[in-house]
């Protein structure tokens, strides 16, 4: 048997829909076994932000940025390096 993969996928249409580049020959058989992941549907508000930001203070050294809006850029620039396409 080979290697089990994991791989990101989406659900549209009725479809599942790879997220991630498949190295698979066309119409190679498949056994998939998936779990839902859970999305954010909620956005903090920006003193929840600043909150999380002072809890956060030093474990993350700056890497997010030290204002909300800057942590607000990084992480849509995070978001659209996952949904882009390869």
């Amino acid at each position: 048997m080979a290697q089990p993969k994991k791989i990101r996928a989406t659900y549209k249409n009725g479809v599942i829909e790879p997220l991630d580049k498949l190295n698979l020959p066309e119409g190679q058989e498949l056994e998939l076994e998936f779990k839902v992941l859970l999305s954010a549907t909620t956005e903090l508000s920006k003193e929840e932000k600043r909150n999380l930001m002072q809890k956060m203070r030093g474990s993350m050294k700056g890497t997010w940025g030290s204002t909300v809006e800057e942590v607000d850029n990084y992480l849509k620039s995070e978001r659209e390096a996952w949904n882009r396409k390869y």
